[in-house]
């Protein structure tokens, strides 16, 4: 994570605003806006749309003004623009066009966001922002829980600044990782980095959100796994990988045939809190429409007919699928989730690429992103969600995957012209 080649560095307002955006991109302080039922509020609210947009225009011009060759970056993460362009072209098909053309916009925005944050900042700068984001909202959701101030419905488990406790739980897993590489790239901040991933850890359990804790517990084990497996020969990586591979198949089959001990023991119902039900009805939804699917964001409209359906035989009203692959089906069909599915191994083998040749601090953060990003989206929906800091920031780490192939071309093209001329 660097910025792309040299610029005049950003002023104090500019890393403000930088701030303030992660901070509308994590959901943060929004427990304030949201009233009624959760699972309402999937169509948006005005406020935020025109906050976003007003936004979006002061970044859309900063990017140009200050960032080099914006034109040039934006179109190197191509394989990206390619999902965005699909998620849009889907308003052609889609149940609610008006709404899928604006989520993909917004979508679509994100996205220079997210280029305009991996180039404008450097990565000292890049973690420090995060985690100074991250922080905000570690003080005010101790501060909320403690002093009762958060309107939760009353289902066990913290808030924080949050409406829900998962998304607390997971913005909690993703602030520790970046206290955990801001550690790394500036040492100076060690204990600042340390009291930061301790908190976050202490609110992952405090907010009881189970996928959080076991993605949490996997990215621990797997960080030092992969820094001692990918760096070294192909034999070493390849093995590494069968290894992980077979693992994890071994424990998803055991997991099948032994669910209920399981959730059992974790405290949970064998249907996973109503999730698997709500799989199977999705799943079946998909299936009427397998190959282009809904729209982007154009399934789970409140007036729809089969969604008050399946709301009706759950007995709760779920915003969407609980499962980032099932989601993408409905929405994009079977040609749409390929196209990302495709996309997100092309940006993993290049993860994987730099974390086997680069030596520097932040080298695994793709690539351990990208491995919670996957994780997160077994129980969540976060693959290609608008105005949200895990596209934008899957988008930031796609340029400084771009960035660093292409220093690394010209590092090598140097040396060869060098040993040419010896």
């Amino acid at each position: 994570m660097y910025a792309i080649e040299a610029q005049v560095r950003p002023a104090r307002t500019e890393r403000a605003l930088a701030i303030l955006i992660l901070l509308l991109s994590l959901g943060a302080f929004q427990n304030l806006l949201v009233t009624g039922p959760i699972e309402k509020q999937n169509m948006g609210m005005p406020g935020m749309q025109i906050l976003w947009s007003f936004l979006y225009l002061i970044t859309f011009a900063l990017y140009f003004r200050s960032c080099a060759k914006p034109v040039r970056n934006v179109f190197a993460v191509f394989p990206l623009i390619g999902v965005v362009t699909f998620a849009f072209a889907s308003t052609a098909w889609s149940q609610d066009p008006g709404l899928t053309a604006r989520r993909s916009i917004a979508l679509a925005l994100s996205l220079i966001f997210g280029v305009y944050f991996g180039s404008r900042f450097q990565a000292k700068e890049q973690f420090r922002l995060l985690a100074e984001a991250f922080t905000v909202c570690i003080v005010f959701s101790f501060f909320f829980e403690l002093f009762g101030l958060n309107p939760s419905e009353g289902i066990p488990g913290w808030y924080g600044v949050f409406y829900q406790k998962n998304i607390l739980g997971k913005a909690m897993v993703l602030s520790a990782l970046v206290f955990m590489f801001w550690k790394r790239v500036e040492p100076e901040q060690r204990w600042r980095a340390n009291a930061g991933l301790f908190a976050s850890a202490v609110l992952v359990l405090l907010s009881r959100s189970m996928t959080s804790t076991v993605v949490f517990a996997l990215l621990l084990l797997l960080l030092p796994y992969l820094r001692w497996t990918l760096p070294k020969s192909l034999g070493w990586t390849l093995a590494g990988v069968a290894l992980l591979l077979l693992g994890g198949t071994l424990s998803v089959l055991w997991a099948a045939t032994h669910l209920e001990a399981i959730t059992t023991a974790i405290g949970r119902s064998p249907m996973l809190t109503g999730r698997v039900p709500l799989w199977i009805l999705s799943v079946v939804m998909a299936l009427r429409r397998p190959w282009f699917g809904y729209g982007f964001n154009a399934f789970w409209l409140p007036d729809d007919s089969y969604v008050q359906k399946i709301w009706h035989l759950l007995r709760w009203e779920p915003p969407h699928a609980h499962n980032g692959f099932i989601e993408l089906w409905l929405e994009l069909g079977i040609v749409g989730t390929g196209l990302f599915l495709l996309v997100f191994a092309h940006y993993s083998a290049k993860a994987t690429k730099l974390l086997r040749r680069s030596s520097e601090p932040d080298s695994a953060w793709p690539l351990i992103f990208l491995v919670f990003l996957f994780f997160t989206n077994f129980t969540e929906t976060v693959f290609l969600a608008a105005n949200n800091i895990y596209f934008i920031l899957y988008s930031s780490i796609a340029i400084t995957l771009w960035a660093r192939a292409r220093e690394a071309r010209s590092a090598n093209g140097l040396a060869m012209g060098i040993k040419s001329y010896a």
